[in-house]
């Protein structure tokens, strides 16, 4: 019985983790589109975004932790920003106002 519920947990737990992978891997490559990627900066980005990913994980399970992922996703923040060049990250902006302003317009129709 406890080794069919540690079998249960192992699988759990890397169905898990490949979720969080695609994630990473999808989030990836609609940035790959939008802003036009090469493979250097891809290859750079992706740890860095794992490890974004894992520090909100880590912030679901420890809300205790908030305050000191929140300092470590701002320096990941700037780390990802020193990847793109300069028109990407004037690119990316835009694209974050246009997602934001949808996200609202969305919310206020929902009301």
């Amino acid at each position: 019985m406890k080794k069919l519920f540690i079998a249960a947990l192992l699988v759990a737990s890397l169905s898990t983790f490949a979720q969080k992978k695609s994630g990473v891997d999808k989030a990836l490559n609609k940035m790959t589109t939008e802003l036009s990627l090469t493979a250097d900066q891809q290859a750079k980005l992706k740890p860095l975004m794992e490890e974004q990913a894992a520090l909100k994980e880590e912030t679901k399970a420890n809300p205790d932790h908030a305050e000191e992922n929140k300092a470590k996703a701002k320096a990941l923040g700037k780390q990802i920003n020193q990847v793109f060049t300069a028109e990407q990250i004037e690119l990316r902006n835009s694209l974050k106002e246009k997602e934001k302003a949808e996200k609202a317009a969305k919310q206020a129709n929902a009301q």
